[in-house]
């Protein structure tokens, strides 16, 4: 692959699915290189859209990432929490859900992790778009 060919962005449906691709990359790079790509780590991410709605209150999607790099590939599993018009008497319920919706996500990682002893760091933290 040359710098000018773009790498794949594959969307998998669920964490199992996440985890065995991630163990297929290691264990595969293993065996020609004798060191992980991947292991530069996990990262799982909350996000949130905005957009204008017909209403007073905007539309707001919000949604957990994890992904992994793989070479120019990069992997990943979202899960929306929320995709609705915001009320303010709803955003600290709505935000509390998405913090939820993180850590289920973060401790099922985790355990995949341990159970296919793979040493891949995970890392967590919050996106935004730059217009925001």
């Amino acid at each position: 692959m040359t710098n000018a060919e773009p790498g794949f962005e594959i969307e998998v449906a669920n964490v199992e699915e996440f985890l065995r691709l991630l163990k297929e990359r290691e264990d595969e790079n293993d065996r020609h290189n004798g060191r992980g790509v991947t292991g530069k780590g996990v990262f799982v991410a909350q996000m949130m859209d905005r957009q204008p709605s017909n209403f007073v209150f905007p539309l707001v999607r919000r949604y957990i990432i994890a992904a992994f790099a793989y070479g120019r590939d990069r992997v990943s599993y979202t899960r929306t929490t929320s995709n609705a018009v915001e009320l303010p008497e709803t955003v600290a319920k709505t935000e509390d859900r998405q913090q939820e919706a993180c850590e289920e996500i973060r401790t099922e990682i985790e355990r995949g992790l341990r159970e296919f002893d793979l040493g891949v760091p995970v890392h967590e933290g919050f996106l935004r778009h730059p217009a925001e």
